[in-house]
This record gives C-alpha cells, sequence and structure tokens, in this order.
C-alpha cells in the first residue's frame, strides 16, 4: 500500500517539481540570451505576491484580462523586469504557446457567398449563390438585364453584362468568392452571342444538282450550317436522318479542295460507295477508289474511301498523300485519345483543310468522350480545361480523373455555338411515327439462376482482397454465366413471336445466344439472316438487302456490338433484345436500324428483362448513363418514362419440346449487385476479352451508384 503524504509534503514537492522546472526553462533562456537578467524564484512565501503588480513578464508566460492586468499568477514562476520583456523571434519559449485570439477562436470574420457563373443560353448566363446575401442581391437589382426566376430562385443576366455584374460584385463586397466562366469559354460565348442564323442564305448552286433535289428541308440547314463553319464541323443528327447526304452535300462544295478521303467501319465502307453514285453522279466511277491493301494506289482518285483499320496499317502512305477532305463516319470510334486508331486519325487530319464527323451518338456514356473528337475540327481549349469544366475533373493519385460530368447545359450551348449541329427525329420527321419501348419481364419459372459456376463467381467477388483486373474478369465470368440461365425464356419468347409471324429482329451479345436463336429458327424452318463480327461487308450487305426485298425471311438475328450501325432494316417493324447492354448509345443505334426514314409504321423496341440476374444491375446503369447524355444533349429520344412493363406469356409450343428440354442446372443462391464495365468487345475469348478493355474503363465504373430494378 502506497504512503499517504501530508498536505504539507505534497505542498513540498510540488514547489521543488516547479523549481527544477524553472531551472531548465532559465537555462535555455540564458543560451539564447545571455544579456537576460533573471530574479529569484519565489519561495514558499505568498508575501512578494503584491510586487507582482509592477512586474511584467513575457507574453506567452501569462494571460491577461481585458484592462491588460494579469488574471492570476501560480507561486514559483519566474518573475523578469521590464528591461527583460523582449525576446528573439527564434526562442523556443516565445513559440511554447501561441494563444488564440477570441475573433479567430470563433471565427466570427464574415465571407461573401460563393458565387458561381454558367451559361444558360446563347445569350444569358445564371449565378448559383451558396448561401442567401442581401448585399448581392442588390447589386444583381443593379443590372440592366437581369431576370429572377422565382421557380428555381435564379437570377439571369445577359452577355453584355458579364463584365458589369463581376466589377459590381467585387467593389461591393470583396469578401464574395467569384467563381467565373473561365476566359477561354467566354470568349467563344461572347464571339458566337451576336450571331445571326444566316445559313439559308448559302449559294448552293454548286453542288451536283442530284444531291441538291434530293435533299430534306432540315438537311439543307445542315449542309449550309457545315458551309458556315468552313467544312469544320460534327453532323450528330439521330440515327437515319440522313447524314451521310448532308456530308457529302458539304464535301462537293468544296470539291476544288480533293482529294476526298472517306474513313469509316468496315462494315459501312461500301454503302459510301453507294452513296456517292447515286448522289453524286457528276462524279465518274473510276475516281472512286475503295482502299483495302497497300497494293491499292491512290493515283488521280478523287474520292478515297478505307477503314479505320486500313488508316493504322497504312498511315505512313495516307500521310504522304495530302487529302484536302476528311470524312469521318461513326467518329464516336475515336473516343479515346490513346487508341492507335485515334492516334493515326489526328495524323492524317491535321494536314486536311476541312474535317466533317459523323456520329448519332458522339459521346455513348461520357462528356470527356466528345473531347476527342472536337479536337479534330477545332483547338480552342485544353484537355484539362475542358475536363474541370464539364467533367468534373478531378487530381487524383496517378492523375487527373475526367469520368464525371457538371454544367451540362453549359456544354450544349458551347458544342451548339462552336461546332455540333444535331436534330432528332420528332424534330424533323413529322412524318415518321414515334417508336414504343416495352420491357418484357421474362417467366421466373424459365430462369435457371444460381448455377454453381454463377456461386463461385459471386464468392469470388466478395473477396476484399482481388485486384481491379482479377475482379473484372469475375465479372465478366458472371456476365456469361447469367446469359445461359436465361436462354431458355429468351427462345420461348422468340418462338412466340416467330409462330405469330411477325417479321422482327433480334439483337444479343454473347455467341451461345446468337447460336441457340439460330438454332430455334432453323428447326422451325425459318428464314433468317445473322450478322456478327465474322460478317464480312460483303456479306453484309447482301444480307441487308435479302431482308430489305424478300418477305420471305423472317427474322435477322445480329450481334449488339458489331450490327448497331451502318444498316438499314426498315422492313421491320419489331426490334427485340435478348440481352441488355450497359452503354445506351449502342441501344439507342440499335434501335434506329429500324425506326428511320423509310419506316412508314410504328416501331415496337422490347428488351427482355430476366429479374435475379444480371439484368438487375444493367438497367439502372442505362438509365443512369443515359440521364447524363440527356443533360448534354444528345438523348435520342430514350426516355424511361415511356417505357410499358408486360409479362412473358408461359405457354410453350409443342414442336419445340425438343430444343426446349435442354437442362440447365439449378442451385439456389443470393446475388448481389455487379459491376459492369461500360464497354467490352464482343469475343467468347476470357482474356481477349479483358485485353480490349482499356485502362480508363477500369478507372470509370459506376459500382457504387447501381440500384436493384424494382
Amino acid at each position: 500500500m502506497s504512503e499517504i503524504c501530508s498536505s504539507e509534503e505534497i505542498e513540498r514537492k510540488r514547489q521543488l517539481a516547479l523549481q527544477k522546472k524553472k531551472e531548465a526553462l532559465l537555462k535555455s533562456q540564458n543560451a539564447t540570451n545571455s544579456q537576460r537578467k533573471v530574479l529569484p524564484l519565489v519561495q514558499n512565501n505568498v508575501k512578494n505576491t503584491h510586487a507582482l503588480q509592477n512586474i511584467q513578464k513575457p507574453q506567452n508566460n501569462i494571460c491577461y484580462n481585458q484592462k491588460n492586468n494579469f488574471s492570476k499568477m501560480s507561486i514559483g514562476q519566474p518573475i523578469l523586469n521590464k528591461n527583460n520583456l523582449k525576446m528573439k523571434s527564434d526562442s523556443k519559449n516565445q513559440n511554447r504557446f501561441s494563444p488564440i485570439s477570441t475573433e479567430s477562436f470563433f471565427n466570427n470574420k464574415t465571407t461573401g457567398p460563393i458565387c458561381s457563373f454558367h451559361m444558360v443560353s446563347k445569350t444569358m448566363f445564371s449565378v448559383d449563390m451558396s448561401r442567401f446575401c442581401q448585399k448581392t442581391i442588390d447589386v444583381f437589382k443593379t443590372i440592366p438585364s437581369r431576370s429572377y426566376d422565382p421557380k428555381i430562385r435564379q437570377w439571369s443576366f445577359h452577355l453584355k453584362d458579364y463584365d458589369l455584374l463581376i466589377s459590381s460584385l467585387r467593389t461591393s463586397n470583396p469578401e464574395n468568392t467569384i467563381l467565373g466562366i473561365p476566359t477561354s469559354f467566354l470568349t467563344i460565348f461572347k464571339k458566337h452571342m451576336n450571331e445571326v442564323n444566316e445559313n439559308l442564305d448559302i449559294d448552293l448552286s454548286s453542288i451536283d444538282p442530284q444531291l441538291l433535289k434530293s435533299l430534306m428541308p432540315f438537311q439543307r440547314e445542315g449542309v449550309c450550317y457545315g458551309i458556315s463553319k468552313k467544312g469544320r464541323c460534327i453532323i450528330a443528327d439521330d440515327m437515319g436522318l440522313g447524314k451521310t447526304i448532308q456530308a457529302l452535300g458539304i464535301a462537293h462544295y468544296y470539291k476544288n479542295t480533293w482529294p476526298l478521303l472517306i474513313v469509316s467501319p468496315a462494315s459501312v465502307r461500301y454503302q459510301w460507295s453507294d452513296a456517292i453514285f447515286k448522289f453524286l453522279p457528276s462524279v465518274s466511277t473510276h475516281y472512286v477508289l475503295q482502299f483495302s491493301s497497300s497494293n491499292d494506289y491512290f493515283a488521280d482518285a478523287k474520292i478515297v474511301i478505307t477503314t479505320y483499320e486500313n488508316l493504322i496499317r497504312h498511315c505512313d502512305k495516307f500521310r504522304n498523300h495530302l487529302f484536302g477532305f476528311i470524312i469521318l463516319d461513326e467518329s464516336h470510334v475515336l473516343k479515346n485519345e490513346k487508341t492507335a486508331r485515334f492516334k493515326a486519325t489526328k495524323d492524317i487530319v491535321s494536314a486536311a483543310k476541312h474535317v466533317i464527323l459523323l456520329s448519332g451518338t458522339p459521346a455513348l456514356s461520357r462528356p470527356i468522350e466528345l473531347f476527342p473528337q472536337i479536337s479534330l475540327v477545332t483547338k480552342f481549349i485544353g484537355l484539362r480545361e475542358y475536363g474541370s469544366r464539364y467533367c468534373a475533373g478531378c487530381k487524383r493519385p496517378f492523375g487527373y480523373d475526367y469520368s464525371g460530368h457538371s454544367n451540362m447545359e453549359e456544354l450544349q450551348i458551347l458544342l451548339k455555338a462552336l461546332c455540333m449541329i444535331r436534330r432528332l427525329k420528332g424534330d424533323t420527321l413529322i412524318e415518321l411515327l414515334p417508336k414504343k419501348r416495352q420491357i418484357v419481364l421474362l417467366n421466373p419459372d424459365l430462369i435457371k439462376a444460381g448455377t454453381e459456376k454463377m456461386k463461385d463467381c459471386l464468392k469470388q467477388l466478395n473477396k476484399t482482397s482481388l485486384k481491379p483486373l482479377e475482379k473484372q474478369r469475375q465479372i465478366l465470368e458472371y456476365y456469361n454465366e447469367s446469359s445461359g440461365c436465361r436462354l431458355k425464356a429468351v427462345c420461348v419468347h422468340v418462338a412466340n413471336l416467330l409462330e405469330e409471324g411477325k417479321k422482327f429482329l433480334v439483337f444479343a451479345h454473347h455467341q451461345l445466344v446468337l447460336n441457340e436463336i439460330c438454332n430455334l429458327a432453323t428447326k422451325m424452318k425459318i428464314k433468317f439472316i445473322r450478322i456478327d463480327g465474322k460478317t464480312n461487308s460483303d456479306q453484309r450487305k447482301q444480307m441487308v438487302d435479302n431482308f430489305q426485298e424478300q418477305e420471305s425471311i423472317q427474322l435477322a438475328v445480329l450481334s449488339i456490338t458489331a450490327a448497331n450501325s451502318g444498316i438499314t432494316l426498315t422492313a421491320a417493324q419489331l426490334v427485340v433484345f435478348a440481352e441488355l447492354f450497359w452503354n445506351p448509345g449502342i441501344l439507342c443505334q440499335a434501335e434506329d436500324r429500324v425506326h428511320r426514314i423509310g419506316q412508314n409504321n410504328f416501331v415496337l423496341i422490347q428488351y427482355l428483362v430476366a429479374k435475379g440476374t444480371a439484368d438487375d444491375y444493367i438497367w439502372p446503369l442505362i438509365k443512369k448513363k443515359m440521364n447524363v447524355l440527356n443533360g448534354v444533349g444528345l438523348d435520342s429520344n430514350f426516355s424511361f418514362k415511356e417505357i410499358s412493363t408486360t409479362t412473358q406469356s408461359i405457354k410453350e409450343q409443342s414442336n419445340l419440346d425438343a430444343f426446349l428440354s435442354q437442362t440447365f442446372t439449378e442451385a439456389k443462391g443470393s446475388e448481389s449487385p455487379i459491376k459492369l464495365d461500360d464497354e467490352m468487345a464482343e469475343t467468347n475469348d476470357m482474356d481477349e476479352l479483358i485485353l480490349n478493355i482499356c485502362e480508363e474503363d477500369f478507372n470509370s465504373n459506376d459500382w457504387d451508384d447501381l440500384i436493384i430494378m424494382e
């Protein structure tokens, strides 16, 4: 048991400890200031406390009240005379204690609101305040062009008063934090502020008469827009509105700068030849060259048509031949400036005087995908400026992240003013009937979810030690397995449609699904065509023509990734997606193989969805990405509010029993939300599939935002 000390002993020990502490302090002071004189320590004596009233100590050893007197001093503290008050700035004692003033401690200093500026129309900008401030509102009221919308509580001003508002805010309240429109963007907006639409006054008489008489009014407007931009623009009209004829019209207007180079995906290269022969009969056929190998020579060709793959393989040959006008079809394939495709294209485009980009979906999922395409037609800002303003750019440990989105309304205005024209079917083709979308919930009795392989994939995905590449591999395996589990229900739905005699398209992603649908049609003795990644350009064109012209061909089995663009199949009025795809831009393109110029009937789009499978996670991801595209004006009328829902019929055809009796492994298990990459190549080889995914895709997945479909 420890010894209990008396109060006198405790006081003595306390005084001794204080004395040792002060001696150490004085020793340190003597080392830094040899001229300092230290008075004797006050011992166990309270009689000398009255002398403290006339003695000052260093400020860091005392606490003052409001009358600058000492509020309290402990016995045993060193007493310094007035001549020794000043201390050196490097003294350790000076830095040991710095009392915080009440003003700083309680943060009483007032600051103004944060005022963020952004464009809301071609001539108007708005200001968002972080909090209400009457002084700032009073400044707003002094601006002549002010406008206030009470519904959204937003102040708007004319662009001509931008500088006046900025200076007024700074003068009236210097504490305001102003986040204005960056100078590079502001210059563009001011330049186009007073621009009047005089496109219709452009003389188009130099264009081939055959093409000119084939132009619809909105297509003529597109041609004039391209000419007003000096032949450097992006035509982003909705799929099926005739971007090809508009591009040829602009190119023929500038025919003095030819030779003309047309670069397109391999699947549509021969369609360009057909369009040239149809709309530009003034160009002799021997001046049109389909470049496919190194054995082809440009010679005196006026129009050269090639693919992006050939451009990469024979980049030196194209670089050494000067093309004055270049058309880049399906330009969304150039969305990643790190790819060999973009680098080769940029190298060739840099020497051209006129460049036209064509794409019905220039951005498939993110605003950053627009920047590489914009940079090919105009040099206005850098990647960091664009990414910071419109992609919610932020710095990460390994670089900048531009996978987000911000200021979407302003970006839409910027694109229209700078280089992009976009029209939708609903705004231009009044005679084109709208398409209707429908979700078909597959019969759960026909869904064999929860196989052993799926369980194993989910078990692996739940491991926290998985690296990103390993986790991606497990996700792809789960997606592949999920497609097989819903295959029976898909075949039942397709079989019902075939028995009803409907002529329609079926899109799928996996070869397994494509194969089984073809087997079903074969057993039912239904004529069909199939287009996937293995179908070459010549075969594709022949199959499309057969489907369009022959009523006996009832079904078109198509790969989502290989046949979503470049073909016209208006002979059908029904499109069925046997599988979902996580990129909404690809889905929109696939839909419009049927819903385009030449379609005279209503079009029905059916999405087959199976609960308890990967569909629970892909559909919310599609909705999220589509909302981003809506903000930039690239929505393609993809509205989720108008989608109806129905359930699959449970009847099965008797003549399909043998086919539909295939065994599916039954197992019970719970699935957890799965993160799906936003872009994957079509292949059966898992290793090749992963290698085809770029690093950007790994860093920009939307894992945390997925919601299970209700």
